[in-house]
């Protein structure tokens, strides 16, 4: 009787070959080996003619072998693919990534460059050229401009400046509603605290405290000091000047005068010597403060101004003609 021979055909196991690894190998060495491998032939990267379908292939055996119940009938059937899946026999193979490259990569499909995922993939390219097609930037927000800044004068006296004081200024400005498009008139007050000694163009800002629109930044507010005229003195930096009116009879025969003083005291000035036109004395200590020094004051400088008498009497003339060096 003739023994019939068992015929063993051995089914091919090419995925496993695509990927380089073993058919023992664990779901990491086949996912390590396709990363690889799907780095190496990605279209985006590799352009040779033949990166594409390698590719294709690459992406087909880890579809088959990461699954386990894929990779088991796999493992039994081989590649026939009647045997494996029948609806792939007569049709040309057209790879669609699955879920699985978003495991590795960050996203489904690498080619999608309007996902936020592109931005880490490996295949990322600085310009889209697949299909033609070129993604353009998005506009970058212009930044908003600045409202030129608006100066007011603060008027201060040199007693404001000797001893400090509170200034309360009222403005008027626009100010947005709650649909930051529409605007209303608002009053607003702003306090300036005047220091001691301050000198003239020293300014004082308040940050965006103008107008408000939808469309800028507000304008800063900066006031400027200014010094007020006064009846009896003038400001020199630091030190005040006080013109002071005496006869002639004083700048020529002395005398003691009161000169009054910032503070309202009266400072007593003897007057030993011939007083000259125009002449000057200084008194230290009773000026203004000095910025950043208030205990240390500037000085008052007295200018002497003679009254001469508009006429004499033949008398006095004699007198005098008798009395005064030639």
């Amino acid at each position: 009787m003739a023994l019939k021979k068992k015929i063993v055909i051995k089914m091919g196991k090419k995925h496993y070959d695509t990927l380089g690894v073993p058919e023992h190998a664990s779901e990491d060495d086949i996912k390590k080996a396709y990363r690889k491998m799907a780095l190496k032939y990605h279209p985006d990267k590799n352009k040779s003619p033949e990166a594409e379908t390698k590719f294709k292939a690459v992406s087909e055996a880890y579809e088959v072998l990461s699954d386990k119940t894929k990779r088991d009938k796999y493992d039994k059937l081989g590649d026939n693919p009647i045997q494996f899946e029948p609806h792939r026999a007569n049709a040309n193979f057209n790879y669609q990534y699955s879920p699985n490259f978003y495991n590795l990569f960050g996203q489904a499909d690498p080619f999608n460059f309007n996902s936020t995922a592109y931005v880490n993939n490996p295949f990322q390219r600085s310009q889209s050229t697949r299909c033609g097609h070129s993604r353009s930037k998005p506009a970058k927000p212009q930044p908003k401009k600045r409202d030129s800044p608006i100066y007011h004068d603060l008027f201060v006296s040199l007693e404001d400046v000797l001893i400090g004081c509170t200034k309360r200024m009222k403005i008027e400005r626009n100010v947005l509603n709650l649909d930051q498009k529409t605007t209303r008139r608002e009053m607003k007050i702003l306090t300036i605290n005047v220091k001691p000694g301050w000198k003239a163009g020293t300014k004082i800002t308040f940050k965006e405290e103008g107008d408000q629109n939808p469309n800028s930044i507000p304008a800063d507010i900066i006031f400027v000091v200014k010094d007020k005229s006064h009846p009896m003195y003038e400001r020199d930096g630091c030190d005040v000047r006080y013109k002071c009116k005496i006869s002639l009879k004083q700048a020529l025969c002395g005398g003691t005068i009161e000169v009054p003083t910032l503070t309202g005291d009266k400072l007593g000035v003897c007057l030993n010597d011939i007083i000259q036109p125009n002449s000057e004395r200084r008194f230290p200590g009773h000026g203004l403060p000095v910025p950043k020094e208030a205990a240390r004051r500037g000085d008052m400088i007295v200018v002497f101004s003679i009254n001469f008498p508009d006429s004499l009497s033949d008398s006095a003339r004699e007198t005098l003609m008798d009395c005064l060096p030639s």
